[in-house]
């Protein structure tokens, strides 16, 4: 059986989270928590998109997310930029590795 490509993204007013959203098969799936999904639209003013790996805590990593990955890394901002997804920390930029459960969230940089 094949699964359906997913596409994820979280939902916000301003600095504001509101919830996720969830794009599969030709359908869009919202949910205000990420746990109870629903067909019905969430209202947003901006969102961010996924980065398709989940963090220590199993939580998915989303564009804007300020991470570190052991306790001299220091913190790095996690972007995406032309589908390539970088972290950022100063004027240094390396790609971001694509290993699940390796990031660690911290906390958040939107950007409208």
């Amino acid at each position: 059986m094949d699964t359906p490509f997913e596409v994820r993204w979280r939902l916000r007013n301003g600095d504001h989270i509101v919830g996720y959203e969830r794009h599969m098969g030709g359908r869009v799936w919202s949910s205000p928590d990420g746990f109870w999904w629903r067909g019905d639209c969430l209202h947003y003013s901006d969102k961010d998109r996924c980065f398709g790996v989940k963090d220590i805590n199993n939580e998915w990593l989303f564009q804007g997310d300020v991470v570190t990955w052991h306790p001299k890394s220091g913190q790095w901002l996690l972007e995406c930029e032309r589908g390539a997804w970088t972290l950022s920390q100063g004027g240094t930029r390396i790609k971001a590795p694509e290993t699940s459960r390796l990031l660690r969230r911290v906390g958040f940089v939107f950007r409208n």
